[in-house]
């Protein structure tokens, strides 16, 4: 008997005791506030306030830039050679006392851009000078909004604004993020736009550049690696030369003949006229970035606001990846193997793609789910990825090592009897009886000491490394001038 009809049958069953009989004992009364607790907990569990907020403001976004966009449709239509803006700029809906938001905190920029912010008294106007900067009050018909709308949040530190590019006839009107994850995955990623997480609309929709947050993901902090709730790039890191926009595919600016991936720092043909820290974007297309050095590496992080990922931070998505059953082969955590993404074996756990992948519309074991639904792409194998050891990026001397033979080697995460410098939960899944069969990957390291020398970490894997690649994959053999064509990165921040 379900609560309600329990709760039903009691009240019954009192009015038909005589009014001079009627009492309740405290058994009676314990049953029936614990069963309306429960029926409340499940109402507010199914109709999640926090959630519904999320969507409302979600809705309330999507419908104003909607309108915006479709009062500068009638504003272009009406004046065509009207100024609607500065070009390679970007205008925030956040107010703020200096005309290039200098105090507002926001992300840098690619080179050749910057910001545009109106003042607190001004913001909101439409004759300009507002955040948008188009004199709706000089139409005919006057201006369609009474006030330039602002995002229900319209803060920096929440990344929750508006912003507005122009190419000079086309514009972009954007929502840096959607909150709900069903307008995320419902409206931000098939709203034509090259941002996966933000909601965009206009005539020309690639216009802003990908700068944080645009396609970065929110990853849950961890109290076993102490890391609180971070971002990180939801793509591995590529280059656009225009600085704006998707990222560009190589070319002949490659590292190895045969092998999609940029050259950083090379020039020729297809290169970039002058290579620039800022022009990392997290985006699903271009060619990933290799050839470039871990100190290389961490270097574009920092010029873009960010840091290159701590392996605190990757094993903190890594394990949260591996409870969530749709990463799973067989849909069930710890049966079949988890997905390795691109590592040059089609089996149950990874497919063999290019030579690595890129764009979209690609196979799903490329991507792993977390526990907030956000997607994660190509980080247990298409290119290896720059990992500090910790936010100091100690450099590891003592390496893994399962006793055996002394020499370079895989070795399986259940062999290791010495972790060196590292340490279990730095290494492994959850499980101690996970290894490579399981789609966790192995450990490239040395056997016995190698002298005075000192390597980086790199994890994940590369398009052929088969089921050595996976989340926990780990490669011990990189120094930090290191180049190849199959190591790039990802940032956090």
């Amino acid at each position: 008997m379900n609560g309600s009809r329990l709760i039903s049958s009691f009240f019954n069953k009192i009015q038909k005791i005589p009014k001079n009989q009627r009492s309740f004992t405290l058994i009676e009364l314990l049953v029936v506030v614990a069963i309306l607790a429960l029926l409340m907990s499940i109402i507010i569990i199914t109709l999640n306030p926090a959630d519904m907020l999320k969507k409302a403001r979600d809705v309330k976004r999507i419908s104003q830039l909607q309108s915006l966009h479709h009062a500068i449709e009638y504003s272009q239509a009406s004046r065509p050679n009207a100024s609607i803006g500065d070009l390679n700029t970007i205008y925030i809906s956040i107010p703020d006392s200096s005309s290039s938001c200098a105090n507002l905190g926001l992300p840098p920029l690619p080179s050749g851009w910057s910001y545009a912010c109106s003042t607190s008294a001004n913001y909101r106007k439409t004759d300009g000078t507002g955040w948008v900067p188009v004199n709706f009050n000089s139409l005919d018909i006057g201006s369609p909004l009474s006030v330039l709308p602002i995002d229900p949040t319209n803060t920096t530190s929440s990344g929750l604004y508006y912003t507005y590019v122009t190419s000079g006839s086309g514009w972009e009107l954007s929502s840096s993020i959607l909150e709900s994850n069903k307008y995320q995955s419902e409206t931000a990623a098939t709203d034509g736009g090259d941002s996966d997480n933000g909601f965009e609309v206009g005539s020309s929709l690639t216009l802003t550049p990908l700068i944080f947050p645009n396609n970065w993901i929110k990853v849950a902090g961890s109290g076993t690696y102490s890391t609180s709730d971070f971002w990180v790039m939801k793509y591995e890191a590529k280059y656009s030369k225009a600085g704006s926009g998707k990222g560009d595919d190589a070319g002949q600016c490659y590292y190895t003949l045969g092998y999609d991936t940029w050259d950083y720092g090379k020039t020729g043909t297809d290169c970039p006229s002058s290579w620039s820290n800022t022009n990392f974007v997290s985006s699903p297309d271009g060619s990933p970035v290799a050839g470039i050095t871990h100190n290389e590496a961490k270097t574009a992080c920092s010029a873009i606001g960010a840091h290159l990922i701590t392996n605190q931070e990757w094993m903190t998505i890594a394990r949260n990846a591996e409870k969530q059953a749709s990463n799973w082969s067989s849909g069930v955590v710890g049966v079949g193997c988890l997905f390795r993404g691109n590592v040059g074996s089609p089996d149950s756990c990874g497919y063999n793609g290019a030579d690595p992948e890129k764009g979209t519309g690609r196979n799903a074991k490329a991507k792993l789910v977390l526990s907030n639904n956000q997607e994660i792409w190509d980080i247990a194998g298409n290119v290896w990825e720059h990992v500090q050891k910790n936010s100091s990026d100690d450099l590891i001397r003592y390496e893994p090592s399962d006793g055996g033979a002394t020499g370079w080697k895989w070795i399986e995460h259940t062999a290791i009897t010495d972790y060196g410098d590292l340490s279990y939960d730095s290494v492994r899944p959850s499980d101690a009886s996970w290894n490579a069969t399981y789609g966790m990957g192995r450990v490239f390291t040395y056997n016995g000491d190698t002298g005075s020398a000192s390597y980086v970490l790199l994890r994940g894997g590369n398009w052929y490394n088969g089921d050595n690649a996976g989340a926990f994959a780990l490669n011990l053999n990189w120094r930090t001038g290191a180049q190849y064509n199959y190591g790039g990165f990802r940032c956090a921040r």
